[in-house]
């Protein structure tokens, strides 16, 4: 596979009191083969402790840019999009910042993933992502979403349909493309841990929709790259591993009630603002989650 060394990326890591985690991180992205990079980090309103850290152990040439409130992962991301290095950018690399990169030519095939054939302009991609809590292989995991009826993808909300209705669901992960490894998939959505973009899309949509706080920024995000006319790529030829719940405190198996709202939240507005759900449908909604999340509440309890 050919270099792209002549296309400038922007690595940006978001932090919040994730610090070894983030310099881990970058210490991984230092020895990319891929060599006109620069890397920021944006801390988030981390504990003073964790930026401290941050501060202290950061390579020099890191630029670090410290929010003064936690913005979530939209606005937080957009400080790094939006800072002034005066070094030119053709695609930004979004990476959480609990994420394992063992490919040391991670980004020169992400930039790759941009070259390949498409009936439709390529606008974002990401590679496979590993969640550790999984034990099947990345290429077996979910990665990336088909932006389905507005009906469909009210249903598959909820944990009960997906059991429901498996035929949608399983149109909804892209399963009949299962396993992802060694191919390139052209696709609705991005993996939201890790995913690369063309800084000329991301500024024709005013950078990402800071109307959610966190969660199902990759729909909104498939969304507006599907009103524009454009798709999105799985790069099966890379993965990194995914720790997930590092700075959230929530997984499958233990919930952070906060976290789980926020999710809620976050669809809520993606249905209204972007799917055109009235609005005394967008609450019924809420008031079935709620119901959700004391059921799902309930039998973490009894286990």
């Amino acid at each position: 596979m050919r270099n792209s060394f002549c296309e400038s990326v922007r690595v940006i890591i978001l932090n919040y009191n994730t610090a070894e985690y983030t310099i881990n991180l970058v210490s991984k992205i230092k020895n990319q083969t891929y060599t006109i990079l620069e890397i920021v980090v944006v801390d988030n309103n981390s504990e003073v402790s964790d930026y401290l850290y941050l501060l202290n152990h950061l390579p020099k040439d890191i630029c670090l840019i410290k929010s003064v409130s936690n913005l979530g992962y939209s606005a937080g991301n957009n400080l790094g999009f939006k800072f002034d290095s005066s070094n030119p950018v053709d695609y930004f690399l979004v990476l959480n910042s609990d994420l394992i990169v063992d490919d040391c030519d991670l980004i020169n095939k992400l930039v790759q993933g941009f070259k390949i054939n498409s009936s439709s302009p390529i606008f974002a991609t990401s590679p496979l992502v590993k969640t550790t809590h999984f034990h099947a292989p990345a290429y077996w995991q979910i990665q990336v979403r088909k932006l389905l009826s507005t009906g469909q993808l009210f249903l598959l909300s909820f944990s009960i349909f997906k059991k429901l209705f498996p035929s949608i669901f399983k149109k909804y992960i892209y399963f009949e493309e299962m396993p992802f490894n060694n191919k390139y998939l052209i696709a609705d959505t991005i993996n939201g841990a890790a995913f690369m973009i063309s800084r000329n899309f991301l500024e024709s949509i005013n950078y990402l929709d800071e109307n959610v706080f966190l969660y199902h920024e990759e729909l909104i995000l498939g969304k507006q790259i599907q009103n524009a006319g454009g798709v999105c790529v799985l790069n099966g030829y890379t993965e990194v591993a995914h720790l997930q719940g590092v700075s959230t405190k929530s997984t499958p198996k233990s919930l952070n009630l906060e976290m789980e709202r926020h999710k809620y939240l976050s669809e809520a507005y993606f249905f209204e603002e972007y799917l055109h759900i009235n609005n005394l449908l967008v609450k019924v909604f809420c008031f079935l989650k709620e119901v959700e999340l004391f059921f799902k509440k309930w039998i973490l309890f009894r286990r």
